[in-house]
């Protein structure tokens, strides 16, 4: 397959993401996760975005200090690096964004993305204790579109907040103390 069958098969292939995959598989955002935020202390943010992405003008930069926005006005906890290296559960928020450009016929112009937001932290082996891993992704969301070149920034950015305020949600709900006195 050269390049030109390749770009075609790679751009089609993120449609059929974006139509096919069901929500259950884009997102881990369950009551039975969002225990795993609670009491967290925070999060560090971390931004990684691919060069494709870079070269439509999603820089990496640029999200982060979007995603840091977002994330105090929702008053959620930021942290530090350095605060996260002190807090025993290391609670990092990973945002990465991945972009495929489309080349030839039909598919030139396009640009396939994916928006993945996962909070990673370290967790202990039940069935051993002994076992630990520095990195447990204990919570997950994730975006998939395609459009122009010139739109990708704005169609991704949007995905990112929509995301990333699904995670504040979660964050906030697992970290609010409900009011137990039955309203006396």
């Amino acid at each position: 397959m050269g390049n030109k069958g390749m770009s075609r098969y790679l751009c089609a292939l993120a449609v059929l993401a974006v139509i096919s995959v069901p929500a259950d598989v884009l997102a881990q955002d369950r009551v039975w996760n969002r225990y795993t935020l609670e009491g967290l202390g925070g999060v560090f943010v971390r931004t990684e975005a691919d060069d494709p992405c870079e070269s439509v003008g999603v820089t990496r930069r640029d999200v982060q200090a979007d995603a840091e926005a977002i994330l105090l006005e929702s008053e959620v906890e930021l942290l530090t690096e350095g605060e996260m290296l002190r807090n025993p559960a290391l609670p990092e928020l990973r945002i990465t964004l991945e972009c495929v450009i489309g080349e030839g016929d039909g598919a030139s112009g396009a640009v396939a993305y994916s928006v993945s937001v996962r909070v990673q932290q370290s967790a202990q082996m039940t069935r051993n204790s002994q076992i630990s891993l520095p990195e447990a992704v204990t919570w997950w969301s994730t975006a998939v579109g395609v459009a122009g070149s010139g739109n990708v920034k704005t169609a991704l950015e949007e995905d990112l907040r929509v995301t990333l305020e699904e995670f504040a949600t979660a964050y906030i709900e697992a970290n609010t103390e409900e009011d137990d006195s039955g309203g006396r």
